[in-house]
């Protein structure tokens, strides 16, 4: 960090809230139904594969193309990356018995922060630096932010779905900078994602944090915190 940080950036999804039951919990009790008893931290990492394959997806086929089609064929791949990665076979119905559970645990809406959120988002108010939310998220994402508690926090929000770019394009994390007149030495961003936080961050001039709560990301080039209340000892 080359200038004095002005501002912190978070992604939302993961980062700031979550669901509840987490989908790792009703992923696994799926499981385990089905004569495959994992631990919550097995899961997670499969989770995560999926996730990492999905956000190179999205790198890959622009919103325009995402037809109806196109996103049932991208479940059912995702699917079948996260079984893969628990070594179970992805091809002898589990993968089409996932599709209820996916869809009610993996794309259903947050309803829940994270204990560290509300207490890291006011110190860093009272430190006088400005707060943005940038998030890969659907035209729900204000609503969202209202029914959390978030909205008064922060500065400015920017979704993908509002703006017309998603991360790890940099034009997103641009849009939230002219937006509070910032340049990106001057910002830190925090995700729980590499490819679309770190990597997007990178690109657009801004520091990234790695937010990696469960420890499953030590590899990473970048500064990594395992909760936000650390990211305040960051700047």
């Amino acid at each position: 960090m080359t200038q004095k940080t002005t501002a912190v950036f978070f992604d939302m999804g993961s980062t700031l809230s979550h669901q509840d039951p987490t989908r790792e919990e009703v992923v696994a009790e799926f499981l385990t139904s089905k004569g495959h008893p994992l631990p919550l931290q097995t899961v997670r990492r499969a989770l995560l594969d999926a996730d990492i394959w999905w956000h190179e997806w999205a790198t890959q086929v622009p919103y325009a193309e995402r037809s109806d089609e196109v996103r049932v064929n991208m479940r059912l791949e995702y699917r079948r990356v996260f079984l893969d990665a628990l070594s179970l076979n992805s091809n002898d119905g589990l993968r089409d018995a996932l599709k209820d559970v996916f869809n009610t645990s993996i794309m259903r809406r947050h309803n829940a922060v994270y204990a560290d959120v509300m207490p890291t988002l006011s110190s860093l108010k009272g430190r006088g630096l400005k707060l943005a939310i940038v998030s890969n998220w659907d035209l729900s994402l204000q609503s969202h932010c209202d029914d959390l508690g978030l909205t008064p926090l922060f500065d400015t929000i920017v979704g993908s779905q509002y703006v017309g770019h998603e991360k790890p394009d940099p034009v997103i994390f641009q849009i939230a900078l002219d937006r509070l007149g910032l340049a990106g030495p001057q910002v830190v961003h925090v995700g729980d994602m590499y490819q679309s936080d770190v990597l997007g961050a990178r690109r657009a001039g801004l520091t990234p944090v790695l937010l990696d709560r469960y420890d499953l990301q030590p590899e990473v080039d970048c500064l990594r915190v395992r909760t936000l209340d650390e990211v305040a000892g960051l700047l």
